[in-house]
């Protein structure tokens, strides 16, 4: 399955990338510069315990990627402000958002 092909198959399951919860706390994950790695990993890592995480990006044709959780941030990273883009267990239960304006989220 290529990565179209998973991103059509999981992208129902996923959250609307807005969360309207209050106690969802939005970071910086852009210096205005560059995109900040460390702070995606940070949250990833802080998010989601699995090794094998799920990422979408929501751009024209969207793609989808299983990657290992530790590979997961820099790949985030060439996405931010291009696209939106979300992180999530293999299970779909515990998410991170990242924003098209650099702004990135978890559900915790």
């Amino acid at each position: 399955m290529n990565g179209t092909e998973l991103y059509d198959e999981l992208a129902v399951s996923f959250p609307a990338l807005w969360p309207q919860s209050p106690k969802w706390n939005w970071i910086n994950v852009h210096d205005g510069q560059n995109p900040n790695v460390q702070a995606i990993s940070q949250l990833v890592e802080r998010t989601l315990a699995a090794s094998e995480v799920i990422v979408l990006v929501h751009s024209e044709p969207g793609m989808a990627s299983r990657l290992h959780r530790e590979d997961a941030a820099r790949y985030v990273a060439q996405f931010v402000l291009k696209h939106e883009v979300q992180v999530s267990d293999s299970d779909l239960n515990r998410f991170v958002s990242v924003s098209l304006q650099g702004l990135a989220t978890n559900d915790a």
